[in-house]
């Protein structure tokens, strides 16, 4: 069995769209204020991106567990 963790990061962007970011790897214990400083660090560096994220909307962990069959029996 497998678990992963993602760190999934929405924003409303300056055209009103939604921007969203996955982080791969992620710690599933990180704190939220280590979590709101990356948010604040991405609007702050907004203009690197064409639809810069403009307003933090949600911020979450997404666990996923993988269990393989064995298919040969």
């Amino acid at each position: 069995m497998a678990t992963t963790n993602k760190l999934v990061l929405a924003f409303e962007g300056s055209n009103g769209k939604e921007v969203s970011f996955t982080y791969s790897y992620a710690d599933p214990e990180v704190e939220s204020a280590t979590v709101k400083a990356l948010v604040n660090g991405i609007i702050a560096n907004g203009e690197i991106f064409d639809n810069p994220p403009v307003k933090a909307k949600s911020a979450k962990i997404v666990t996923t567990t993988e269990s393989y069959f064995n298919l040969d029996a």
